[in-house]
């Protein structure tokens, strides 16, 4: 093939206390990264949507990503991409994890080289490493599909999550940006032992209480103990826009990765009034705010075109 366009989903994670360990990928916003075979060897980034992105190929997450996959298949191809960004800079829906993801697939079908999963997550993740950090909560959902458990990067060591299907998924993005270096940057450098505690006791309430779509297990679990508290001076209104989806049947809320997205797990007849009152309550701090309704992405990245 010439030409070839691929799909990778977003994807959020931590979903409170699962930071840095959980992850899933979800529907309705993604990335589509076009790979065109070139005469000259190498990669090269000829358009990205959004114009805040870097055409220069090793500070480009779709393009490092790509560069990893020739390395491995045929190192003398060359290759032009096209980054067409359906995520938010900065907004913690998993935009880099989703185009570096996106890249590598359109590569590796390109070429017809037809890479293993964990070879394509290792190009993905090397090229999450230059901009986000190395880690695998949102690389790993956007190239599998569905919901993971991380507890290992260094090899990775990726565990399938069930989510009941009964749960639905309410992302509110209020008009601010938070970069993800600035909040790993805010992080605690010690943990104190009872926050430990509660915080792998929260998340194992969280993994049952998502399989089950059990309310109370999840009403009383989506608690994040280290990263939330330290970088709730990024998310004005956040505190107000939890408040709000609770009172009216979200089941729980948290910041959706380094955020500012808000997530909020819902029952479907909630949806609309979780969706509302938190656009309202970020809107009392004069904030418009997008809201996307989604659920759990079970596809994974794919070939599109």
């Amino acid at each position: 093939m010439d030409v070839v366009t691929a799909f990778a989903p977003g994807s959020t994670s931590n979903l409170g206390p699962g930071f840095d360990c959980l992850g899933l990928a979800f529907t309705g916003k993604g990335d589509r990264v076009t790979a065109r075979r070139m005469s000259r060897q190498g990669v090269r980034v000829v358009a990205c949507s959004d114009p805040r992105l870097p055409l220069d190929a090793d500070k480009n997450t779709a393009a490092i990503a790509a560069q990893a996959v020739l390395m491995r298949a045929s190192p003398s191809i060359g290759v032009e991409l096209s980054v067409d960004k359906g995520l938010p800079l900065a907004g913690g829906m998993g935009g880099s994890a989703a185009s570096a993801v996106a890249g590598a697939v359109a590569v590796d079908a390109l070429l017809a080289a037809r890479l293993g999963p964990d070879e394509l997550l290792a190009c993905a993740l090397q090229a999450e490493a230059v901009v986000a950090g190395r880690h695998l909560d949102n690389v790993a959902p956007s190239l599998f599909g569905g919901a993971v458990l991380i507890s290992g990067v260094e090899p990775p060591v990726v565990t399938r999550i069930a989510v009941n299907p009964a749960l639905e998924l309410v992302f509110v993005t209020p008009a601010y940006e938070v970069r993800t270096a600035t909040a790993r940057a805010a992080l605690p450098e010690h943990v104190r032992r009872g926050d430990a505690v509660a915080q792998a006791g929260h998340l194992g309430r969280l993994l049952i209480g998502l399989e089950r779509g059990d309310p109370e297990l999840l009403r009383s679990c989506m608690e994040d103990r280290i990263a939330e508290p330290a970088r709730l001076v990024f998310y004005p209104g956040f505190r107000e826009a939890r408040a709000a989806a609770l009172a009216v049947g979200a089941y729980g809320a948290c910041i959706s990765g380094a955020g500012p997205t808000a997530l909020a797990l819902c029952p479907p007849p909630s949806v609309a009034r979780v969706g509302e009152a938190m656009a309202a309550a970020y809107a009392e701090h004069r904030y418009d705010a997008v809201v996307h309704v989604a659920r759990v992405d079970t596809r994974g990245a794919r070939v599109v075109e």
